[in-house]
């Protein structure tokens, strides 16, 4: 009974986080960073409180059991995973950073505005240990979360053509939908439209070769789902949102060569997303008056030409040939190995291009890491590397602090002189690369740590997922997510839903078999 109670605590948590947290707001869009944090905190702080007194009774329960040695136990906290290890290091890291900062009162609930500081990062390991120990992994949690997220979508698609459904204190072009600002609203995207797009290419129905028939309703709604998704994506104004399209297509492409149908259905993928490109451009064209943000960007350029016509147009020619065509012939293992070692590779190639561009000075503004590169990014990256060559080595190891970044920043007159240059009165707050600003705020054990706990964590999904392919759902959110966020950050709106997928898929992974179909 008690177990039961504690995975109903977690649902609901679950369903409120997922389902209602990202339309809350406090007089609209006045002081939205703070009003998500308080909402996030406060309500994760008493789901924490709640969940801890039934786990901390099933654990004596559990104690009690065993040493009867008669019966079985009623919660797993013995088994320890190599998530749980590095989860429990980060916390300790975390703490420690803390107690080294010289900037404890901003590392314990961090820079305000942001609130990334100590007491986020406990009670989201807090959770994840809960989430992970008395959730049994209910679908219907993702069907909320992906409805609820489709309508945030929706919402910033007709922000952005000036159809305003929900009354807000502030309206401007960078505020969109219900989250905050463009950076905001691509870091969610990152993390959350995945979980559509898988269910749109595997299902959530369990095995490889499952049956999908009599999931066609459910199938087209993830359709509608998926545009919605890509149509946010290119209207919302960022050039970021490519590297999640990069990264998404690309971890996509690595898990669908394994099979035939799901190669097949990836090429739809694309089709839709040329598809949602487009209908931007002829919404721009129908209501030219209407949308209302800046088109000289990689967003406008893509949504007002042929390209993504051409792409959509040639993945979808693949994709009927592969449908009609005869024959179950697909690649081999040998063929599947060979073209994954090409696509490891390509990125290093493509870093190394870069790099030696950049060295070189070659002409061009993407290729030369300065301060004016990437909207100023390359002056927030130069001024953390530079931050992180003036730190003790104590502070190297361990960090600033939790979200001590703006803290230390201006701290060093010559930082914060270059800075107040580039960025004017508007402060810093990251190095808009979240491993850089880990680097700065927790130091070289904090991103090892972090590294530690998701790189295993992505690995053994993608294993996992050729068993159990709702698996794949946790390793392409992660992957996108940080890939995004080598030129972004973390926030209440992405790194908090990062710990609890973390946690939602220990769950799955110790019930794989009894809870999971």
């Amino acid at each position: 009974m008690l177990k039961k109670a504690g995975n109903l605590f977690v649902t609901a948590y679950l369903l409120l986080i997922f389902g209602i947290y990202p339309f809350y707001m406090n007089q609209g869009y006045v002081d939205i960073g703070k009003a998500k944090y308080q909402f996030f905190i406060y309500s994760s702080l008493a789901a924490s409180a709640i969940l801890a007194a039934i786990g901390g009774i099933l654990a004596i329960q559990n104690i009690r059991s065993r040493r009867r040695n008669h019966e079985p136990y009623l919660i797993d906290w013995e088994r320890i995973s190599i998530t749980d290890l590095c989860v429990m290091m980060y916390a300790t890291e975390s703490f420690v950073s803390y107690t080294l900062s010289d900037y404890r009162e901003e590392a314990l609930w961090g820079t305000e505005g942001w609130y990334m500081g100590l007491v986020t990062q406990i009670v989201l390991c807090v959770l994840y240990f809960l989430i992970s120990r008395l959730w049994d992994g209910k679908e219907f949690v993702w069907y909320a979360g992906m409805a609820a997220s489709g309508v945030v979508f929706i919402l910033g698609i007709l922000d952005r053509f000036s159809i305003y459904l929900i009354p807000l204190a502030v309206r401007e072009p960078a505020f969109i939908s219900t989250l905050g600002n463009i950076n905001w609203f691509c870091g969610y995207l990152s993390i959350v439209a995945p979980v559509g797009i898988c269910w749109f290419l595997f299902g959530l129905q369990g095995k490889v070769q499952g049956n999908r028939s009599g999931q066609r309703w459910k199938r087209w709604a993830a359709g509608v789902y998926v545009v919605a998704a890509f149509m946010a994506g290119f209207c919302q104004g960022s050039d970021s949102v490519f590297l999640f399209f990069g990264a998404l297509f690309y971890i996509l492409l690595w898990i669908t060569l394994k099979n035939r149908e799901w190669f097949r259905d990836f090429l739809l993928l694309i089709f839709l997303w040329g598809i949602s490109a487009q209908a931007v451009r002829l919404f721009r064209r129908l209501f030219p008056e209407s949308y209302n943000y800046e088109t000289n960007n990689l967003c406008g350029y893509l949504t007002d030409s042929n390209i993504t016509l051409i792409v959509s147009g040639t993945a979808l020619i693949v994709y009927l040939v592969l449908r009609y065509k005869q024959g179950d012939g697909w690649l081999g293992n040998r063929e599947q190995k060979m073209i994954h070692r090409i696509m490891a590779g390509l990125p290093v190639c493509g870093v190394l291009i870069w790099l030696a561009a950049s060295l070189l000075h070659l002409p061009g503004s993407f290729f030369v890491l300065d301060k004016s590169w990437g909207n100023g990014r390359g002056m927030a990256i130069l001024s953390g590397l530079q931050m992180y060559g003036q730190m003790p080595l104590v502070h190297k190891l361990f960090g600033a602090g939790p979200d001590c970044f703006s803290a230390y920043a201006y701290s060093l007159p010559e930082v914060a002189e270059q800075l107040r240059d580039v960025f004017g009165n508007n402060r810093l707050t990251n190095a808009h690369n979240e491993l850089l600003t880990c680097l700065i705020n927790q130091g070289l054990l904090g991103v090892l740590l972090l590294a530690g706990v998701f790189l295993p964590f992505i690995r053994r999904c993608m294993k996992k997922g050729e068993e159990n392919h709702i698996f794949y759902i946790f390793a392409v959110s992660m992957f996108c997510y940080f890939l995004h966020n080598m030129v972004s950050f973390a926030q209440v709106l992405n790194f908090s839903f990062l710990f609890l997928m973390l946690g939602m898929e220990e769950a799955l992974f110790t019930t794989a078999g009894k809870n999971v179909r």
